[in-house]
């Protein structure tokens, strides 16, 4: 085992508002602490994984622990706060039954070398042997960096006085973290089910991260699609949605096949089945991966270690929170706070005006209906462009024309003047215009440049598309052969692009001309592109100066702000 240094634990003081990390004045059992990590330590792949904590004094080790961003994070708990810790390349412990063709030992070699794991008396991990709720506590407490407590009560009457096993059971029970099958008896050799397990761990999650939360059958079934969903006991729900992908399942093909003619599989709990060694493994060391939330040195600049703003924002920027979350934090996709989606433009801009969120990313200006509600609520909005974007009409690859005018756009959209793309400069064939729903950001987009207090012809409103991804979809679906036609849409420059991946629309589709002027990043940059806008935070224009909303808008101007901004697949206001 390699030491790499030893310093002073420093505590991460931190709002109670972002729950993944402990004030010091809270009830949290658990707290983060931290040491600047040693420059110029040089490691290849595997050393840098395995670096971890351990206290200086006992040399006791902490798994719980990551390097990121220039220190080692731990997260222990709250009574050993004050505990010298270092840093140290744990070693990978190798098994005398170990064989490298399986992949069931990786987790359990990695496991071992941070003290989670231990052989049997022949040195042997018995990947595939059954643990027993004892094992399966001692495991778990462990991990939690919590390995005894001898002065724990201890209620089960099945848990001797000198058994083994007896003061890791009076940690766990103290942590909550485990009940018993009835108030006097804990069953310590009873082997483990895989849903105790799961249950098991997920209360240690909650414990280490103050992360609780009160999930349904129905809520489950969306987050971790399982065949047998109903098979899982009502006490262990909430434990599978808390560790989601996390919980191991078996899984059985449908004799389907998915377009890319993979064969599909459903995912099978079988909850009463019991843990097999290798499988709790591969759980802990999952969860070691995905539940540790440390901020980033910028995070800690602007105090979002302290306190995120509640984000929202349109289906197109969604991308920007996805970004902004993965510069800021460790595992910054899994943070408690991180939106699961966006709630599209026309409701993310209520949400601001109603207090219900405290930013929103937009891609387009607010439309007349929202900026009367936000008047009539006496709210003023201020938008602050962090990037460039731009309105885009597409139509189907294989059509001849190449751009329209502004007066043409005009007189499709409002006055349905045209039926043929001839009349418009093009080929010989039908035109078959969409359009989108009047409470999306596109139609906000229309009422800007084209509409001119207008609505859209009630003919052409028939071919609405009411998701951003459909008018995709539509306009591609469009094309006819006999007689000849082709689609016209509308939709948002870098969202388009960024479909690509998912839709093909780089192929399928083909962006047009305005007024003789393509959009491309650098039109778009200069202003060119007669379309050209930006996207924005918006804020309420009476949010404090120093509000988390605030910090984020000062954020996005920065460096790594715009970096953000390129990684969501956005053009940059500030060059590389």
């Amino acid at each position: 085992m390699k030491k790499l240094f030893v310093g002073i634990a420093v505590l991460l003081l931190v709002s109670s508002v972002c729950v993944s990390y402990a004030d010091t004045q809270s009830d949290s059992a658990f707290t983060v602490v931290s040491i600047d990590y040693p420059e110029g330590e040089q490691m290849d792949w595997v050393e840098y994984r395995m670096v971890t904590a351990r206290y200086t004094d006992d040399k006791m080790m902490i798994p719980f622990s990551y390097y990121y961003d220039g220190k080692l994070f731990a997260t222990v708990p709250r009574e050993n706060s004050d505990r010298e810790i270092e840093a140290v390349v744990a070693d990978r412990v190798k098994f005398t039954d170990d064989d490298k063709d399986l992949y069931e030992f990786y987790n359990m070699e990695s496991l071992a070398g941070v003290g989670v794991i231990n052989g049997d008396e022949e040195g042997r991990a018995l990947p595939f042997g059954e643990i027993t709720r004892a094992e399966a506590t001692a495991m778990i407490m462990r991990f939690m960096g919590v390995d005894s407590d001898e002065v724990a009560k201890i209620t089960f009457t099945d848990v001797a006085p000198d058994a083994w096993y007896r003061d890791v059971v009076g940690a766990a029970s103290k942590y909550g973290i485990v009940i018993g099958d009835y108030d006097e008896l804990f069953n310590p050799e009873r082997n483990v089910t895989r849903e105790e397990f799961v249950t098991m761990l997920a209360r240690a999650v909650q414990r280490i991260t103050d992360r609780f939360e009160e999930f349904t059958y129905d809520e489950l079934e969306k987050i971790r699609p399982m065949s047998d969903v109903n098979e899982i006991s009502d006490w262990a729900v909430n434990s599978y949605a808390i560790l989601q992908y996390i919980a191991v399942c078996d899984y059985a093909d449908t004799g389907e096949f998915d377009a890319e003619g993979f064969p599909m599989t459903v995912n099978i709990a079988n909850p009463k089945k019991n843990t097999l060694r290798h499988e709790a493994a591969e759980m802990i060391e999952r969860v070691r991966e995905r539940f540790q939330f440390y901020p980033s040195k910028e995070a800690v600049k602007f105090g979002f270690d302290k306190e995120m703003p509640v984000i929202d924002g349109s289906t197109s920027t969604y991308p920007f929170t996805q970004a902004v979350y993965s510069k800021l934090f460790l595992n910054g996709w899994e943070h408690p706070d991180m939106p699961n989606a966006h709630s599209k433009s026309h409701a993310s801009y209520e949400r601001l005006i109603n207090g219900e969120v405290d930013m929103i990313f937009a891609s387009v200006y607010p439309a007349s209906d929202i900026l009367t509600l936000a008047k009539e609520n006496g709210v003023e909005l201020e938008l602050i462009p962090i990037a460039y974007d731009a309105m885009i009409f597409f139509t189907n690859a294989d059509n001849s024309i190449s751009g329209l005018t502004s007066e043409q756009i005009s007189d499709i959209y409002v006055n349905n003047a045209y039926e043929n793309w001839s009349e418009l400069g093009g080929p010989d064939a039908l035109l078959y215009p969409y359009c989108r729903n009047n409470d999306s950001g596109s139609h906000a987009q229309m009422e800007r440049h084209f509409l001119n207090g207008n609505e859209i012809h009630p003919e052409v409103q028939k071919e609405t598309s009411k998701a951003m991804a459909d008018i995709l979809t539509d306009v591609m679906a469009a094309q006819t052969d006999n007689p000849a036609g082709y689609g016209l849409g509308y939709s948002i420059y870098y969202y388009y692009h960024n479909m690509d991946i998912f839709y093909d629309t780089s192929t399928e589709l083909k962006l047009l001309a305005i007024d003789g002027v393509a959009p491309t990043d650098e039109t778009i940059a200069d202003g060119s592109y007669p379309l050209s806008n930006n996207t924005y935070i918006v804020l309420r224009a009476d949010t404090p100066e120093d509000a988390p909303a605030r910090k984020m808008a000062e954020f996005m101007l920065t460096d790594e702000g715009q970096e953000c901004v390129r990684n969501a697949g956005f053009g940059p206001l500030k060059a590389e």
